[in-house]
C-alpha cells in the first residue's frame, strides 16, 4: 500500500453492497454451524486486500475523470466521481469495478416502448379488417339476398313488406289448391290440410293454410320471381312420410319453375328441382287461329296455362305428370306432357297432345280406382275436350274422351276439376241461364277399356253465384280452383271443395303496369252424397295483411346498395 502525508490521506471507501447489509464488524464468535476442524480464514488479511483493490479502482477512475482544479470538487457534486450515486448515474460501474446490470421494467418479456409499438400496430390492424370484413359481409349478404330470389322459397325480410293492395288477387291469376293428410289430431277433420296458392297484383305467388277445417291463416307471400299472370301448377306426395308440395310456374327470367317443400313443419324452404336444369323457355302469347271466330282475347299469359298431377300408380312407378303450352317457330302450338320419376328424381319429355286451343286453360285429375288420368281442356269452338291414359299400360297412349260443343263462354276460360271415387268433378264458368260457376259431373269408364261408356250430366248444378264484373278482354270468373278430402271418416263423409275470387277493383285487367285485382278469395264445400251446393257452406279466405316488392324492384334496391359497398371499398 503507497505511503500518504496524513494530510492527503484517502477518504475511507463507500463500498456499495447494492442493497445487502452487510455486518463487516469484527467478530470473535464462531458461526455454530461451521466446522470446527477447518481453520477458520484470516478475514482482516482479506478486507485488507480489497480496500486496497478497491482504493486502487477509485484511483483510476479519478485520474481518468479528473476534475478542473478551478473548479473544486465537492463530495456531492455531480460532476465528481467520489459519490457511488454519481457514478451509477454516469454509467462507470459500480466501485467493485463490474458493470453494473440494467434494470429496465418489461411487458410480457418485451421493454415497455417495444411492446406498446407493437400492441399500437397490432389494434390497428384489427380496426381496419373489422372495418373492410364488414363491408365485404355487407356485400356477400347483398348477393345471398339476390340468390335467395333465385331460390324463392325464404321469406322476404320484414323491412320489405308493404300493406296489401286494396284488390290483392291479379285478374288473370290461376288458382291452384292441394288436399293432403297430415297432423296427429285425435278427430279426422284435424287431419285434413288444404293450401291455396295464387299471384297477387305485385307479381308474388301467396300462399293460404288451413289446418284441420279450421279457419283458414292469412294468405303471405312465399317467393317473389315469378313472371307475371303466370301459370301455377301444384301438387303433393309423401317424401319419408311428411307431405311434400311440388310446384311449377313460369319464372321472371321466362323459364318454367320447379320448387319443392316439405310440409312437415313451416319452418322449411321452396327449394328448386331438376327440372329448372333443363331450361324449358315458356311462350305466354301463343298465336291464336286466322279467322278467330269466337273473339278469343289475345294477351300474354294464356299461354302460360299449365297443369299437373300425382299418382303411386303410373306404370314407371311413383311420378308427377307436367302439362303445358309449347309452339314452334311456325306457329304450330301444342300441349307438352313431361314425366317425372320419384325414384330417380329425374324428368323426361313425355308425348304431346295436339288439339289443344292455344289459349286453352288446363285442368287434370288422375282416378286410381279405374286407373285413369283424365285431362280437359277447349279444343276449339267453345268445345270442353277430354282426352284419357291408362296408367297402368306401358305402352299407354293418349286418347280422345267425350268432347261438348258450344259448352264454354269462351275458349280461355278458366277450369278446375277434382276426382273422388271413380267420379270427376269439372267446374266452370257458365253464362246459360244465371251466370255463375257450374259443375259437370263424369262417371263410368271409356268403353274402350272394357267399361260402359262415360256420362255426365248436362243440367249442371250452381255451384256459385260470384259478384262478377264483365271485363274488356279476359274472362270474368278467374281464377277458379277445386280439390277434394283425403281424410277418410269425416262426419259429413267425404267433401268437394271449390275455390274462386270476385269483387274485383279497377275497370279494366291486366293492363301493363294495371294494379287491377280482385278483392275476395271464396270457398264453398259439399258432402259427396248431397247433391247440391248450400250458401251457408261458404267461407272467406283473408288475402293477408302485408306483401312484398317483386323481385325486380328487390334487385334495384340491391344494385344502389352495392354501388354505395363499391364506393366505400
Amino acid at each position: 500500500m503507497a505511503d500518504y502525508p496524513p494530510e492527503k490521506q484517502p477518504p475511507a471507501p463507500r463500498l456499495d453492497y447494492e442493497g445487502l447489509e452487510v455486518d463487516t464488524r469484527a467478530g470473535d464468535g464462531l458461526d455454530k454451524h461451521l466446522d470446527p476442524s477447518k481453520p477458520l480464514p484470516d478475514l482482516r488479511k482479506w478486507q485488507e486486500e480489497e480496500e486496497n483493490k478497491c482504493y486502487l479502482n477509485e484511483k483510476q477512475m479519478i485520474q481518468a475523470h479528473e476534475v478542473p482544479q478551478s473548479t473544486p470538487a465537492s463530495p456531492d457534486s455531480s460532476m465528481g466521481v467520489l459519490s457511488p450515486q454519481a457514478t451509477e448515474q454516469k454509467g462507470f460501474g459500480d466501485p467493485m469495478g463490474s458493470p453494473p446490470e440494467p434494470r429496465t421494467r418489461r411487458i410480457c418479456g418485451l421493454r415497455r416502448g417495444t411492446f406498446w409499438l407493437i400492441f399500437g400496430i397490432l389494434f390497428s390492424i384489427m380496426i381496419v379488417v373489422a372495418v373492410v370484413g364488414g363491408v365485404v359481409g355487407g356485400t356477400r349478404r347483398a348477393s345471398s339476398a339476390s340468390n335467395d330470389d333465385q331460390d324463392p322459397g325464404k321469406p322476404a325480410p320484414a323491412s320489405a313488406n308493404i300493406p296489401v293492395q286494396p284488390g290483392d288477387l291479379a285478374v288473370g291469376s290461376p288458382l291452384s289448391v292441394i288436399s293432403y293428410i297430415a297432423g296427429d289430431g285425435p278427430i279426422a277433420e284435424s287431419k285434413q290440410y288444404f293450401r291455396v296458392y295464387y299471384q297477387s297484383v305485385l307479381g308474388n305467388v301467396k300462399e293460404a293454410i288451413r289446418r284441420g277445417l279450421g279457419q283458414w291463416l292469412s294468405a303471405d307471400p312465399i317467393f317473389t320471381d315469378a313472371a307475371n299472370n303466370t301459370g301455377l301448377a301444384t301438387i303433393v306426395y309423401m317424401n319419408e312420410s311428411a307431405p311434400t308440395g311440388q310446384m311449377f310456374y313460369v319464372g321472371s327470367n321466362g323459364y318454367m319453375q320447379e320448387k319443392r317443400k316439405s310440409f312437415r313443419d313451416d319452418k322449411g324452404y321452396w327449394e328448386p328441382g331438376p327440372l329448372n336444369k333443363i331450361n324449358i323457355e315458356m311462350n305466354g302469347n301463343l298465336s291464336l287461329p286466322e279467322n278467330n271466330q269466337n273473339n278469343d282475347p289475345i294477351n300474354r299469359f294464356d299461354g302460360f296455362r299449365m297443369a299437373a298431377v300425382y299418382s303411386e300408380r303410373f306404370r314407371t312407378g311413383p311420378g308427377t305428370r307436367l302439362f303445358f303450352h309449347t309452339s314452334a317457330v311456325n306457329g304450330t302450338t301444342w300441349v307438352q306432357e313431361w314425366i317425372w320419376s320419384k325414384s330417380s328424381d329425374q324428368w323426361q319429355i313425355g308425348q304431346s297432345i295436339t288439339n289443344v286451343h292455344p289459349n286453352s286453360h288446363l285442368a287434370a285429375t288422375v282416378d286410381e280406382r279405374n286407373d285413369l288420368l283424365r285431362l280437359y281442356f277447349s279444343s276449339g269452338n267453345l268445345t270442353l275436350q277430354e282426352v284419357w291414359l291408362n296408367i297402368s299400360d306401358p305402352n299407354g297412349l293418349y286418347n280422345n274422351g267425350f268432347s261438348i260443343p258450344d259448352f264454354l263462354p269462351q275458349n280461355n276460360a278458366e277450369l278446375a276439376a277434382a276426382s273422388h271415387n271413380g267420379v270427376n268433378y269439372i267446374y266452370h264458368p257458365s253464362n246459360i241461364g244465371e251466370l255463375g260457376i257450374r259443375e259437370l259431373i263424369v262417371s263410368g269408364v271409356p268403353a274402350s277399356l272394357g267399361g260402359s261408356q262415360e256420362s255426365f250430366n248436362l243440367s249442371e248444378p250452381l255451384v256459385a253465384r260470384p259478384t262478377l264484373t264483365s271485363l274488356e278482354g279476359t274472362s270474368p270468373y278467374q281464377p277458379l280452383g277445386a280439390s277434394a278430402t283425403k281424410v277418410e271418416g269425416l262426419s259429413e263423409g267425404p267433401q268437394l271443395f271449390v275455390f274462386w275470387a270476385e269483387n274485383v277493383t279497377g275497370p279494366k285487367p291486366a293492363a301493363e303496369g294495371s294494379v287491377t285485382g280482385y278483392r275476395s278469395l271464396q270457398q264453398i264445400s259439399r258432402p259427396v252424397q248431397n247433391a247440391t251446393w248450400s250458401e251457408t257452406e261458404r267461407l272467406s279466405i283473408h288475402l293477408g295483411t302485408t306483401d312484398v316488392y317483386p323481385e325486380a324492384n328487390s334487385s334495384r334496391r340491391r344494385r344502389t346498395r352495392r354501388r354505395w359497398l363499391s364506393w366505400l371499398l
